[in-house]
């Protein structure tokens, strides 16, 4: 039996005991672990007082890349044969230059041993584990925006699960060149396939990249209410096919600082059904959208470690142009930003405080809803409002962070399994507390939306953050909002892989 249905998900909290919430945190603190600090860099004691003068690098040496190319690291090392350093700061020098081979991702572990040669003469050895570069990882996923939404609006419905495979072929050639496929099936489909290049010069300044996707669904989320997602569902029927494409060139200056163009096409088609449900799913009854897009993009990076940065700051502007003339279809300009300071307070590494402003602006206002995404998606997220997405072509959000770092250790597993991969584990454990604030703009916002729409947010709590193994970070937060709605234990997994 064919089964048509449309779907409306009201409210639905999802609130444990805050005691169950500390029994998970310190459940963690009786594993049988051995300090380990997260940089081993040694050699470099003599120079702590010594502020006066200059040391000569004698030679920089690379061990444990076995598969990557030397070329591949050095490109991204202010420090060289010859070099002269000054004394004063030279171990966060180092230390800096470290963070840099380690933000590559290609390896596990980057430690660094300094030997001196000589009166003021060092030799700098980075010592070096690489990882996996060989990922076929079986898929089994959400199809939703986040566990916290599949769990609270989604009544945690088990056939809303997709599986497939996410295949990773990194370092290829030992170039940090990435072969990308992902075959996601069940709740929707999707085939990607994308590849890599880190340079394609010889002065190693210039990156490319392309990937193309297709994508299917039987489901589709057609409208916003009550700032929650309406879904349309038919069981046999697609109800929204979209191909996509793009190229991105990438010119890099120095160490910290980026461009990119990105070049791209879409074609989304989506049943009458759709079109009829909601009009302006791709504005005035469409039924299909043709468009390129042009995006431009600056990024300056200079946090310590890019997959949990504690200090440093992150810079990034957009402007991208969404259709070209080529196609009548549309005709946006949208420009978008993410500032991001992070501090390491009084030098302590245990407190740290990171403050960041995210946000867009959209012009017209007016734009398909597939295309309206303001608080709610990426990392444009109001915590306390992790259940919702509020809609607009403009919108900004403040976000503040104190976070304490407890423990700083790791597993030691170098006698009991013989992998160089898995001798040790690091595991981080901060506490934190946050207040986030945001604010969207709609003029013509659907009056079930208006809660949340063209009125303050404000958003607070307090959770703990794992960081562990490949940078992976497991984050439980705890929140509340000036609403009073949708506050909440939540939880979060990223990893790099």
């Amino acid at each position: 039996m064919i089964r048509h249905q449309i779907q409306t998900y009201r409210t639905c909290h999802f609130r444990k005991d805050i005691f169950l919430f500390f029994i998970l945190i310190f459940s963690f603190f009786v594993i049988d672990i051995q300090a380990q600090n997260d940089l081993l860099l040694t050699g470099l004691d003599q120079y702590a007082k010594d502020t006066v003068g200059y040391v000569r690098i004698n030679s920089v040496n690379f061990i444990g890349n076995k598969k990557t190319k030397e070329k591949i690291i050095t490109r991204e090392l202010d420090i060289d044969n010859g070099s002269l350093v000054p004394k004063k700061g030279i171990k966060d020098y180092i230390t800096s230059e470290r963070n840099k081979v380690f933000n590559t991702q290609l390896f596990e572990s980057v430690d660094v041993l300094v030997t001196e040669q000589g009166k003021d003469t060092l030799n700098v050895d980075f010592i070096m584990v690489e990882r996996w570069y060989t990922w076929p990882v079986p898929l089994l996923e959400l199809a939703d925006r986040s566990f916290n939404e599949w769990w609270n609006n989604r009544n945690h419905d088990l056939s809303r699960i997709q599986y497939g495979l996410d295949f990773k072929q990194r370092n290829m050639r030992g170039r940090n060149e990435t072969l990308h496929l992902l075959v996601k099936l069940g709740f929707s489909r999707q085939f990607t396939l994308g590849y890599s290049f880190p340079y394609i010069d010889k002065q190693q300044k210039t990156s490319l990249s392309f990937n193309t996707t297709f994508k299917e669904e039987t489901t589709v989320a057609y409208k916003t209410e009550e700032n929650k997602f309406v879904e349309y569902e038919n069981d046999t029927e697609v109800q929204r096919r979209s191909y996509k494409g793009n190229v991105n060139f990438g010119k890099r200056y120095g160490f910290y600082d980026h461009h990119n163009l990105n070049f791209g096409f879409t074609y989304d088609v989506i049943n009458d059904t759709i079109a009829e449900l909601n009009p302006d799913f791709f504005l005035e009854g469409r039924t299909e959208l043709r468009y390129f897009t042009l995006k431009y993009t600056y990024t300056r990076d200079k946090r310590d470690i890019t997959s949990y940065p504690l200090n440093g700051y992150y810079i990034q502007a957009g402007i991208e142009k969404t259709g070209l003339g080529i196609f009548d279809d549309l005709n946006v300009v949208n420009v978008d930003w993410s500032l991001w300071r992070f501090w390491n307070m009084r030098k302590s590494n245990r407190w740290y405080y990171s403050l960041g402003f995210l946000g867009k602006l959209g012009f017209p206002e007016k734009v398909p809803y597939n295309q309206m995404r303001a608080i709610g998606y990426g990392g444009m997220i109001v915590r306390g409002y992790d259940n919702y997405v509020i809609e607009g072509q403009n919108a900004g959000v403040i976000k503040n962070e104190l976070r304490l770092r407890a423990l700083s250790t790791s597993l030691n597993f170098q006698n009991v399994i013989k992998s160089k991969h898995v001798k040790r584990i690091p595991i981080d454990i901060l506490f934190k507390c946050y207040i986030d604030a945001g604010y969207a703009h709609f003029k013509d916002v659907d009056p079930s939306n208006a809660d949340f729409t063209n009125t303050p947010l404000l958003g607070y709590g307090f959770g703990v953050d794992f960081v562990t193994f490949y940078s992976s970070v497991l984050k439980f937060e705890y929140s509340f909002n000036r609403h009073g709605r949708g506050g909440g234990l939540y939880f979060y997994y990223s990893v790099d892989l």
